[in-house]
């Protein structure tokens, strides 16, 4: 079974990036561009781990986070924020929403692929051992 990962991020070419490094190992990802249709889509589908961007259209990142961390179908979900917000003290806030790691833009492809293999077994790879 491909391991679900849902991108919700805004910026087209942060998407196209990130979902062609992911699906070419074989996750299958999904993308929202909005806070809104992240929590639906998370309680609806239920994701393997969520990239979260915290600048997003409708509900930010902070408060899509804290709304999943407080939700018992999914608080186990892991959130790994990739943001442009590089202050402290927005870190700080992310971790406190629940945020289990938290990246800022740009990044380098190894890097976060390092962070997703934290959470999730390596797609193909995986599955071939």
């Amino acid at each position: 079974m491909e391991k679900k990962v849902l991108l919700v991020e805004d910026e087209k070419n942060i998407i196209l990036g990130v979902r062609t490094c992911l699906e070419a190992v074989g996750y299958e990802v999904h993308v929202v561009e909005d806070g809104e249709a992240a929590l639906r889509f998370v309680r609806n589908e239920k994701p393997h781990l969520i990239l979260l961007d915290l600048i997003l259209p409708k509900v930010d990142g902070f408060e899509v986070c804290y709304n999943l961390k407080n939700d018992e179908e999914t608080r186990d979900i892991p959130v790994v924020v990739l943001t442009a917000k590089a202050a402290e003290e927005d870190r700080k806030r992310a971790m406190e929403q629940g945020a289990d790691a938290y990246m800022t833009k740009p990044f380098r492809p190894q890097e976060l692929w390092d962070e997703i293999k934290r959470y999730l077994p390596e797609g193909k790879e995986s599955q071939e051992k």
